[in-house]
């Protein structure tokens, strides 16, 4: 794997070299600024694998350098760790905010850091697959009710502004209960989207997808938030004073913005999307829960019922399935 590591602390790269060499790390290529880093990302002929960042940096501190790479085609969904002393909330709001799959406080710890990019290597090869999968989907559209599964939170190369599910998951636990006091989980349920992957291609279904994905990131551009998609039709956000919102009036605005698809839909034949938006779902300062349990809550709220078979199985603490 090829790590870019970015920090400006020469005694810091140093140590974290010695960490990740007996781990089997080896490929590790530093850079001691923002700047720097962007000029190696730009002249590698072969792209790395995932970037350790540090924030605090003289010049382009480590989240804008975060936000420039996120702009890079190559590197939409590269994985990309903060690896910072600073654990103030507004910091790790921001990271997440810019692009950040995870974020680890230094001073490192040998079994976290080797943990953490066991993990990286794990979604690198799931990302591989969903990468492979979509390009045989555009030679073959039915490749993918081979493969994939209503269930599965598809990859959605083209969706700008989603945060992969996980990275959502890990923003959580890594702030904690007390922490996210103020924030608060909406979900918003494709009532017929298991219809719509029944009667359309791989690709189709895919294109619908985005476009409610474009449309809830629109309407909710005048919050602060992060916005994924979790699997069998369920988009969920966490948003800071969600108090302003009003589930009723967020769901007239989002049916408003998909007519703006409808001519396009229909013309493939396919129905437009429903969305039922569900009641702020938040966790209580002194809960005892996991912190990501407000994101079930939120995606139960927009569907309104339970099936028994509606929670998601998916790896808890720090987990990435495919940010």
């Amino acid at each position: 794997m090829k790590i870019l590591a970015v920090d400006d602390e020469p005694i810091f790269l140093d140590l974290l070299l010695q960490t990740l060499t007996p781990l089997g790390y080896t490929s590790v290529i530093t850079a001691s600024s923002g700047q720097a880093a962007l000029d190696l990302i730009a002249s590698e002929a072969r792209p790395f694998d995932c970037f350790l960042l540090d924030i605090r940096m003289e010049g382009m501190n480590g989240i804008e350098l975060c936000r420039r790479i996120r702009a890079l085609p190559a590197h939409r969904l590269t994985p990309i760790v903060m690896v910072t002393a600073l654990s103030e909330k507004r910091y790790v709001d921001e990271a997440f905010m810019a692009g950040a799959n995870d974020y680890v406080t230094k001073p490192i710890d040998r079994v976290e850091i080797k943990v953490r990019l066991s993990m990286v290597r794990t979604i690198l090869g799931e990302r591989l697959h969903a990468g492979l999968l979509n390009r045989q989907i555009v030679k073959a559209e039915e490749s993918l009710g081979a493969d994939c599964q209503f269930k599965d939170p598809l990859v959605l190369l083209d969706a700008h502004g989603l945060t992969p599910f996980e990275t959502l998951e890990n923003y959580l636990l890594k702030l904690g209960n007390m922490r996210l006091t103020g924030s608060s989980a909406i979900g918003f349920h494709i009532e017929n989207g298991e219809r719509i992957f029944e009667k359309t291609s791989g690709i189709e279904f895919i294109d619908v997808l985005t476009d409610v994905a474009s449309v809830l990131a629109d309407v909710l551009k005048t919050h602060a938030h992060m916005l994924a998609y979790a699997g069998n039709g369920d988009f969920v956000a966490v948003i800071q004073k969600a108090a302003e919102i009003v589930p009723d009036a967020l769901q007239a605005a989002i049916q408003d913005g998909l007519a703006g698809f409808a001519d396009i839909h229909l013309e493939s034949g396919i129905a437009p999307p429903q969305i039922r938006v569900g009641e702020p779902r938040s966790n209580g300062m002194l809960s005892f829960g996991e912190p990501t349990r407000m994101l079930d809550e939120a995606i139960a709220a927009a569907r309104l019922t339970v099936t028994p078979d509606s929670p998601r199985k998916r790896r808890r603490a720090l987990s990435w399935s495919a940010s």
